[in-house]
């Protein structure tokens, strides 16, 4: 009897995977990525709580940073590097139905991650044939990447376009706590991100 029970409230358990593209203002640059996260509805789902992440992957953000050596690295005085990173963590989202269609959410994510920055192209053919991230330490003084607690918080809004898929807008703020890179002090930054969430609501 306790299993037909416990099998009938998960049942009616809202589970919610999100699926979203974000343009990221951070590190004072624009930059774009995906976004995940999967979570269950609590409180007759008026708080969703799971996991999430958002990454900026190098190779599709053509942006680079320059950096000048100390001396000259095969040859040059300066290089373009490229960066990337993520945060990865526990997702808190409160939220409220405005209407029958409409619904509005804080989400809040803690967790963990960073941004570094990288050689590329034909510049990770290092002077020594040691590994590029050997050579990404030294010429940035073992800051080429920084990590630490993260958060990303923002508000999103939500229509229901069928009973198991309702697309979204989010705004957020990303931030990694004490952030200290070599060629950034600061990556945080306010996002704008388009989206999907599906599954039983």
């Amino acid at each position: 009897m306790l299993s037909i029970v416990m099998n009938a409230a998960f049942a009616q358990v809202p589970v919610v995977v999100d699926v979203e593209w974000r343009s990221m203002f951070l590190g004072q640059h624009v930059s774009h990525g995906p976004g995940v996260g999967v979570s269950v509805g609590l409180l007759g789902d008026h708080l969703r709580v799971g996991v999430g992440g958002v990454a900026r992957p190098g190779p599709i953000n053509p942006v680079t940073f320059e950096l000048t050596p100390e001396a000259p690295y095969n040859g040059q005085d300066t290089l373009a590097l490229r960066s990337d990173g993520g945060l990865f963590g526990v997702v808190l989202a409160p939220g409220v139905e405005l209407t029958h269609k409409v619904r509005l959410d804080a989400p809040l994510m803690l967790g963990y991650g960073g941004f570094g920055f990288y050689l590329v192209g034909d510049d990770r053919v290092t002077p020594d044939g040691a590994l590029p991230s050997t050579w990404e330490d030294q010429l940035m003084d073992g800051r080429d990447s920084s990590l630490g607690l993260g958060l990303d918080a923002g508000v999103r809004l939500t229509w229901t376009a069928s009973e198991h898929a309702r697309p979204y807008l989010a705004v957020r703020y990303t931030t990694i706590f004490g952030y200290d890179a070599f060629l950034r002090s600061d990556y945080s930054g306010a996002s704008v991100g388009l989206g999907v969430s599906v599954g039983r609501f």
